[in-house]
């Protein structure tokens, strides 16, 4: 019997009370009284079961569609999930058709009786209940302390610009970022330029802020002493940073220039895929006229080359004309079926993603072992526990697009790639994405590198 042990937790509490080695041991302890020891452990340690967005399992459906299971074993129904659609999905959906036994112990639940199965659907509609009443609870905590209390109710570790947060949502003025804030909104009004703005701001000696942090900031009602939920605003207990009036005033200069770009198709076809061969930054488009013609014309230019005060020094690389960017990758991805510059034939040894998922799953049970043991704190174990996930929901991202997208390419090229000239800016986008992983310019040329 090919059993798959299935872990998860969540929440601090869930790591104290429902722990992965408590649930382990628990599930280890019925499969040696079954006497099944080919047992593999697949663990989500620090994810939700609201939803099925989890790498250990997908896993899990991945090899069970491969026929490597015949169980799958977890401590309660609500480690596999605490949604009745998701619950029956799993059960009906993939491990019925596929001649998987599910088991929880703790519910004394087996869906290879005709009791299970219909137990199933009673617990289930339970642990979801359970994890609404949970979510409707914080839900109205949360409301109260804003509408009730006109405390603030956003991250717990984190400050809005022009205050300090205190403990539950109490704010107090920072004195240096409201001289900065009301600054920002008085030259918007006047110089009605988020870029003017800035500029001017940073030669005055004030921090650097980003043209989104900027927009962000002059429409937020948290300076004038309001608190939000919900999408809805309710008045605040702390100091407003500035005046109704100065808002109001803001908030008619962006309206003035509101829907000047609406409808303008944007070409995104290579976002983040132009590298600065020099300092490794993103290239970014941007729009100028020409002198002597007067028509319009799209560049790409380093982002530490075109703002050099966020970075320790400028670039130097050069600019390149969108246009001639575009003839030379075009026409490589035209050419691809004769030049050579992608060869299938002579794939590299494939990648075992399975043994690199299970060996981040050891790493992820030493952490909680040492967590367990009170040798390792709870911010240090968060942090590590989202770095091992993201590495996991990669590999496991890695592990289903590779073979799709290689016999694609292959199809692509063997019957012919589009004309990229004539295509529309949504193929094109989705031809450069499926064959082009980054364009690193250099001095003297363009270094494509391909999906392969």
């Amino acid at each position: 019997m090919k059993v798959a042990l299935y872990a998860r937790v969540s929440t601090e509490q869930q790591i104290e009370n429902y722990s992965i080695p408590l649930q382990k041991e628990r599930i280890k302890a019925f499969c040696t009284s079954k006497g099944w020891d080919e047992i593999t452990e697949y663990v989500d340690a620090g994810y939700s079961g609201s939803n099925l967005n989890r790498p250990a399992l997908e896993q899990l459906q991945k090899d069970i569609k491969s026929k490597k299971i015949n169980a799958v074993i977890v401590y309660r129904l609500d480690r596999l999930s605490r949604s009745q659609r998701d619950t029956l999905y799993l059960i009906e959906e993939m491990f019925l058709p596929n001649n998987v036994e599910f088991i929880s112990i703790s519910e004394t639940i087996d869906t290879s009786t005709p009791f299970g199965r219909a137990m199933i659907g009673v617990m289930s509609v339970f642990a979801q209940l359970e994890r609404e009443t949970i979510t409707e609870r914080l839900r109205s905590g949360r409301l109260k302390m804003v509408r009730d209390q006109g405390l603030w109710a956003g991250g717990s570790d984190a400050s809005p610009y022009g205050y300090t947060r205190l403990k539950r949502g109490e704010l107090i003025v920072n004195e240096e970022e409201r001289k900065h804030i009301v600054r920002i909104f008085e030259e918007y009004v006047t110089l009605k330029s988020y870029i003017k703005v800035q500029k001017k701001l940073e030669q005055e000696g004030f921090p650097p802020l980003r043209h989104a942090r900027i927009t962000s900031l002059l429409k937020n009602r948290l300076y004038i002493g309001e608190v939000s939920f919900a999408g809805e605003w309710f008045k605040g207990s702390h100091e407003p940073i500035i005046s109704v009036d100065l808002f109001n005033a803001a908030q008619k200069v962006n309206e003035h220039f509101k829907g000047y770009n609406f409808g303008k198709i944007k070409n995104n076809v290579f976002r983040k895929k132009v590298i600065c061969g020099c300092c490794g930054e993103n290239y970014r488009s941007y729009s100028a006229k020409d002198k002597k013609t007067g028509e319009t014309y799209y560049y790409m230019v380093c982002s530490r080359r075109k703002m050099p005060s966020y970075y320790e020094s400028k670039c130097f690389n050069r600019n390149i004309r969108r246009s001639d960017l575009e003839n030379e990758i075009f026409n490589r991805i035209k050419n691809l079926e004769t030049s050579g510059e992608i060869e299938f034939t002579k794939k590299s040894t494939p990648v075992d993603y399975s043994k690199k998922i299970e060996a981040i799953n050891e790493k992820i049970n030493k952490l909680l072992d040492l967590y367990m043991d009170d040798r390792l704190p709870k911010d240090a174990l968060d942090a590590k526990l989202a770095d091992f996930n993201s590495q996991k929901e990669k590999l496991l991202s890695q592990s289903k697009e590779t073979e799709y997208e290689t016999s694609l390419m292959e199809d692509f090229i063997k019957k012919g790639i589009p004309n990229l000239f004539e295509c529309d800016l949504d193929t094109q986008t989705a031809i450069i994405d499926l064959f082009v992983d980054k364009i690193i310019v250099k001095e003297d040329g363009l270094q494509v590198i391909w999906n392969q």
